[in-house]
């Protein structure tokens, strides 16, 4: 099997709002994106941003934001997508068990997300807010288009698992970088393996080194899903890591030294089978 790896990142809006605020012409003169920018041209990654309607209640939001850079991102999206995340950052968990909330929330950000960078470049991936929610609110993205979820699937119980409605069962096979089909919802899930802003540089690359031996050692796919969060970019942001573009360039540098290839989770999935699991491509 091929050796590939995702990468997307979870709470994205400030960037929007940073250029439209400056009235820039391009997307890509956002520092963040143009940051994403130089690691596709280095290393051809893909990245896929699931997005907040706003930070916060009456904040900036993709309403906001006007229809001029479709022709841009059309022309990009053959590496950079766009999918739903959550409406605002907090409440934690906000669609656990909200399917009516979710639903809402869901339809208000990708109708502005189809409006804003247009079908090409939305995804049919994403990663909800927290990886919680219920059978039947997965069922309902099912319903909308949505192809897969990527959750944590920690060894733990109840809500801080991030795993979704999915058993441990599930669970564990999802830990070693298989792909779990929900006949249920309609749905196919992927295990985020690191999240990038929960570690040092030091440890992102041991961590990162480890998954690929592990994959040497039969003990793990060759498929490694990386994430980070948008806001950890930013100097004025209380939880700042000066190292964000570091890091996100030193796991790539290893990923690719190692012969991985970039995907978009949606072009990888596959297809369904009998027992619920779906192959590595």
């Amino acid at each position: 099997m091929e050796k590939i790896y995702c990468f997307t990142l979870d709470d994205n809006i400030r960037f929007m709002e940073n250029v439209c605020r400056r009235k820039e012409p391009s997307l890509l003169q956002s520092p963040y994106l143009a940051m994403l920018f130089r690691q596709h041209k280095e290393f051809g990654c893909k990245f896929q941003l699931n997005m907040f309607y706003s930070y916060y209640p009456g904040s900036f939001s993709l309403a906001d934001v006007p229809d001029t850079y479709k022709k841009e991102l059309k022309e990009n999206s053959g590496w950079l997508k766009f999918s739903f995340h959550a409406r605002h950052n907090d409440p934690p968990y906000p669609y656990e068990d909200d399917v009516a909330l979710l639903k809402r929330d869901f339809e208000d950000v990708m109708s502005q997300l189809y409006r804003i960078v247009g079908p090409d470049a939305v995804a049919h991936t994403t990663t909800i807010h927290y990886a919680a929610a219920s059978t039947e609110g997965c069922s309902m993205l099912g319903n909308h288009g949505i192809r897969g979820l990527i959750g944590m699937f920690y060894e733990k119980t109840g809500r801080e698992a991030l795993h979704y409605h999915l058993s441990p069962d599930e669970a564990e096979k999802l830990r070693r970088g298989e792909f779990v089909y929900d006949a249920q919802t309609g749905l196919t899930f992927a295990h985020n393996d690191i999240i990038l802003n929960q570690h040092g540089l030091g440890e992102t690359e041991a961590i990162i080194e480890n998954m690929i031996q592990n994959v040497e050692r039969g003990q793990h796919t060759p498929f490694i899903q990386l994430m980070t969060h948008e806001q950890y970019f930013y100097e004025d942001y209380a939880a700042w890591q000066p190292d964000f573009e570091e890091k996100l360039h030193s796991a790539l540098r290893i990923l690719h030294q190692n012969g991985y290839r970039p995907v978009f989770l949606e072009d990888v999935i596959g297809g369904k089978t009998e027992g619920g699991n779906t192959e590595k491509q």
